[in-house]
């Protein structure tokens, strides 16, 4: 008896002593802090261009063997332009701007590590991080017009993209410009400038350019034939772990206590809006066709992170399982729509990127008090109203002038 005593006893000093330890943590240092912050933000870019790439790799898988080359090459080459539009004129465009303005300065961005600790992370490793997100909506637009868009007049666009729409965008809302500053809206994670912003822009390209040939011929759609559903899963899977690393980026910092106690509330509330995404489309086509679809599941693993990536810290876990499961009705049941609009988008990144971010813009009040539904609703409507008319502008120049349309591509011939 004395025995079992003294082992309660002394295991309850050890947890109290624990508990002790782990409330006088002792703050990083200023070196500490910029290490670990400078790792983030590179850790992040990485998971940028991660994105880009799974998401080509994901188009591989849904378009038709023989355009896959031309899918790898718009991948590649859009990664290059981005690298230049957005150091001669994008950066700035966004951390320069002057607060509750609408424009930065149209200057190139320049490293500045003079005084590094006074910056709190390494300059070069924040512009990698910032141009791969910038890449992220041109993945997008070549995602719906895969399998008829030439590759000049898409990288042209592209500069456009990265290097002014986004820009502009992410400084309405991340640079403390005008949305940001007068209308408090809330956007961490990229929801506006990314995918609000790609996904229009995808939606103009799409009407501009017109539909793959023979998909809308008769009155019945004829559906796209894909070449591996599975590699693009296998894909899909590299997207979320790409958002991911983006969420962890954005969050701004990786070296104290808070900083990672938000960033594991992200983590858990980005997987479960994942995960009640998935399950509502999987549950709704079962209902609606009588058997579940892998493609709808692809699209919806991505749609539960685009919805909940306005705010990923602050709702509690059941809000993001049902926000992220809206992304999941809304990817099921908005395809046959744009179809009955002869609107081809070929990776359904109209209703995952476009239409769940606004939805994930609109709700954020739901879950923080900080923001406020009427600032949300203008931010979500000026971002997608400034993408989209752009972009529709810039399209319909391209296709006067130089022409947006590949030639059909033969099938290949089948082996003996």
């Amino acid at each position: 008896m004395r025995k079992s005593l003294a082992v309660i006893l002394v295991s309850s000093a050890v947890l109290l002593s624990s508990g002790a330890m782990a409330q006088d943590l002792d703050p990083a240092s200023d070196t500490t802090r910029y290490l670990f912050d400078s790792a983030l933000y590179m850790a992040a870019g990485l998971g940028a261009l991660l994105f880009v790439f799974a998401y080509g790799l994901r188009d591989v898988g849904f378009a038709r063997t023989q355009n896959a080359p031309a899918v790898c090459l718009r991948t590649i080459g859009l990664i290059s332009v981005t690298a230049f539009a957005f150091w001669i004129i994008g950066y700035n465009l966004i951390h320069m701007i002057e607060k509750g303005g609408l424009l930065g300065p149209f200057e190139a961005w320049l490293p500045d590590d003079v005084d590094p600790l006074s910056l709190g992370y390494a300059s070069g490793v924040h512009w990698f991080f910032q141009m791969g997100v910038a890449a992220m909506p041109a993945a997008i637009v070549a995602s719906a017009l895969s399998e008829r868009i030439k590759l000049w007049p898409f990288l042209l666009f592209t500069a456009c993209l990265a290097g002014l729409a986004h820009p502009i965008i992410a400084a309405w809302v991340w640079g403390g410009g005008y949305f940001a500053d007068a209308w408090r809206v809330y956007d961490f994670g990229g929801a506006g400038p990314i995918h609000v912003a790609g996904g229009a822009a995808a939606l103009a390209g799409a009407i501009v350019v017109g539909p793959r040939p023979g998909r809308y011929q008769t009155d019945a759609i004829r559906p796209a034939p894909t070449t591996a559903l599975p590699l693009a899963a296998f894909a899909a899977g590299l997207v979320v772990i790409s958002l991911l690393l983006v969420f962890g980026g954005l969050s701004g910092s990786f070296a104290s206590v808070e900083a990672a106690v938000t960033l594991g509330a992200i983590l858990t509330n980005s997987v479960l809006a994942v995960g009640g995404a998935v399950l509502a489309g999987i549950m709704l086509t079962q209902i609606v066709y009588k058997r579940a679809g892998l493609m709808t599941a692809i699209n919806a693993a991505v749609a539960g992170l685009v919805a909940i990536s306005a705010d990923p810290a602050s709702p509690a876990l059941w809000q993001a399982a049902m926000i992220g499961a809206v992304g999941g009705v809304i990817v099921t049941v908005a395809p046959p729509f744009l179809d009955r609009f002869r609107i081809d988008d070929a990776g359904f990144v109209v209703p995952t990127h476009f239409l769940c971010g606004l939805w994930g813009l609109i709700i954020v009040p739901w879950s923080n008090p900080d923001a406020w539904f009427p600032g949300q609703l203008l931010g979500a409507a000026a971002i997608a109203a400034f993408s989209f008319v752009l972009s529709l502008l810039v399209w319909t120049a391209l296709k006067y002038s130089i022409g947006v349309r590949q030639a059909p591509l033969e099938e290949p011939a089948m082996a003996e």
